[in-house]
């Protein structure tokens, strides 16, 4: 494990699932070609061909496809696993909205309770999957009949990104953990939710909470956890330094560390799409937020749930599987809230604040709310547009069908598509990660074009149409199984950088520096999907200048939350009737 790992429990794939494919160079580079080639002009693919053709001729591509081969062929790990962790580690903009991002969390079996049971009861739940997992491990779930790994499941719970200058640590507990930490009114408290091997009720963990939420409590602003609000890493990383020069609030960290999770009560009702967003990614008033945790639950006074699980370790895939074994917990129990005063533990994490560190507290949360302010969400429905009018129309892949609308209407807004991220998940394979799909091909682009010409039939946009979700389709089959091309090409050009001079390549390759290597990374759009019944809508914020966040839906009701920076309404504006527009277009192609 790299040293920015903090963990020392060994990692087994304990259910023999198949080893993370290690792609060939040369082939990844064709791949490169192809799919950067409707994004550059035809001279910058003539500059990609030549740095490519001259990458291959010479000893060092030998050395770092080497060097990608030694990492992949360890026993249980893979290629990919540190140095994505590294990839999240470096990058901290800041850490919400932008890197984690919030999600509206409802269980229907939980709506008979009140508020305050429900957090008591996922409090339980979480602590159970924990327990099971400390004692059993992570090893493989079956989907749908496909076998999928669970060893991200390590970094989920007991953990945190520790903001460090230069470059975040990730830290995992080694041992079992008994606390959940719980906020309320910016105060933090230890609760004790696992005691001598046994779960604590759920009726003590509910008196628990009463007895915190029934004081008269005034809110403490700051508290330490405005240090994890920070925009600027560095900023934010001597501000926590400060805090830790403190042995005693050395010790208030570490429980903060080894918790399970955090729960968040806000003090506060929200309503709407737009509120129970902001507030799932900070109580704008009193922060009540530990960013960094492993994973937390937050709860509005009216019943509003959100989550946040850190990236730097775990991908949505792993989010989704502890949802679900949360989920079946809860299912299959029976919960009493008439526990008796079994004397868990309870007690309140003080750290000690002076007023100089106060007052760079409250910078970095005015830093946090400016960023906060600097976009703004919309919601959109696509009317008329479902799965079933989909497969009616001859088209098995809503994800295909809804990127390829996103092309039709950059190209009538900006007369250019330009890249787009999207995840696809790699989790069949042990230490996978995921892959970034790119769906923009010739195929794509050519359909864009002519059917906003509308100088074909409708016939033949149609079959043009499939020829583009056919390429969709295909790449991401190549994803899936580890063959796309930024993860691969993110490592070479990694190992460049950390091992060049000790293998000896004193210059940094061509390839690495042209704009077509740029035009492959970039994130104009970048998107996200998924379905699942407990997980409603999230936010994800654009990751670069003039960008746009997607994360879209499509279902029985289709829809996608796309945000913006200000400067970019307007053009946000033009791109949602485009939107439409295309979706429009698209379905009138075949009655």
């Amino acid at each position: 494990m790299k040293d920015f790992i903090k963990y020392n429990v060994p990692i087994r794939n304990i259910d023999n699932l198949p080893s993370y494919p290690i792609p060939e160079l040369k082939g990844t580079l064709e791949r490169y070609l192809d799919w950067v080639e409707p994004l550059v002009t035809k001279e910058e693919l003539e500059e990609a061909k030549r740095s490519v053709g001259e990458f291959l001729e010479t000893e060092d591509s030998v050395k770092l496809e080497e060097k990608i081969k030694e990492l992949g062929s360890r026993e249980e790990d893979s290629w990919i696993y540190d140095y994505w962790v590294k990839c999240h580690l470096l990058v901290r903009a800041p850490l919400t909205p932008h890197t984690n991002v919030p999600i509206i969390y409802e269980n229907k079996t939980l709506l008979q309770y009140e508020v305050i049971e429900r957090i008591a009861i996922l409090m339980h739940s979480a602590a159970a999957v924990y327990k099971n997992f400390k004692e059993n491990g992570a090893g493989a779930y079956t989907i749908k009949n496909k076998l999928y790994s669970a060893d991200e499941f390590h970094g989920l719970l007991a953990s945190i990104n520790h903001i460090k200058k230069g470059m975040d640590e990730y830290y995992i507990n080694d041992n079992c953990s008994e606390f959940i930490v719980f906020s309320y009114r910016n105060h933090l408290y230890n609760v004790q939710v696992i005691k001598e091997g046994e779960l604590v009720s759920v009726g003590e963990i509910l008196k628990n909470l009463k007895d915190i939420t029934s004081r008269e409590i005034e809110p403490l602003v700051p508290n330490a956890n405005y240090a994890t609000i920070g925009v600027e890493r560095d900023d934010a990383a001597e501000v926590l330094e400060k805090i830790l020069g403190d042995e005693g609030n050395q010790r208030s960290y570490q429980l903060i560390k080894d918790a399970i999770l955090v729960m968040n009560y806000d003090d506060t009702e929200v309503k709407g799409v737009y509120e129970e967003l902001d507030n799932a990614s900070y109580n704008r008033e009193f922060v009540n937020r530990w960013h960094g945790k492993g994973f937390q639950f937050s709860c509005t006074k009216n019943g509003v749930f959100s989550f946040i699980a850190d990236h730097s370790f775990v991908d949505g895939g792993t989010e989704v599987y502890f949802i679900d074994r949360v989920k079946e917990c809860i299912e299959n129990s029976s919960f009493s809230f008439e526990g008796a005063a079994d004397g868990c533990a309870v007690e309140e994490i003080n750290f000690n604040l002076t007023e100089e560190i106060k007052e760079s507290l409250l910078d970095l949360k005015e830093e946090f709310d400016r960023c906060m302010d600097g976009f703004k969400a919309q919601y959109v429905d696509f009317e008329g547009l479902t799965r079933e009018v989909l497969r009616e129309k001859g088209i098995l892949s809503g994800d295909g069908f809804i990127h390829l609308a996103f092309q039709v209407a950059q190209y009538m807004t900006y007369e250019r598509i330009n890249n787009t991220y999207i995840s696809v998940d790699a989790r069949r394979f042990f230490r996978g990660r995921t892959e970034s799909n790119r769906p923009v091909s010739r195929e794509s682009v050519n359909f864009a074009r002519e059917l906003v010409k509308k100088e074909r039939s409708k016939e033949e946009l149609y079959e043009l149409m499939k020829d583009a979700l056919d390429e969709h389709h295909r790449r991401v089959k190549l994803c899936q199984v580890g063959e796309g091309v930024n993860r691969y090409l993110y490592v070479l050009e990694s190992l460049y950088k950390d091992f060049g001079r000790e293998m000896g390549i004193t210059e940094k390759p061509e390839l690495f520096k042209t704009n077509a290597f740029k035009a492959i990374g970039d994130n104009h759009l970048s998107t996200t999907s998924f379905g699942h019944p407990d997980m409603k809508y999230l936010y994800f914020p654009p990751v670069q200048e003039h960008g746009f966040g997607i994360y879209y839906f499509v279902g029985e009701k289709s829809f996608m939350i796309i945000t913006a920076y200000n400067e970019d309404l307007e053009v946000m504006e033009k791109m949602i009737e485009n939107l439409k527009l295309s979706i429009n277009m698209m379905l009138e192609l075949k009655s």
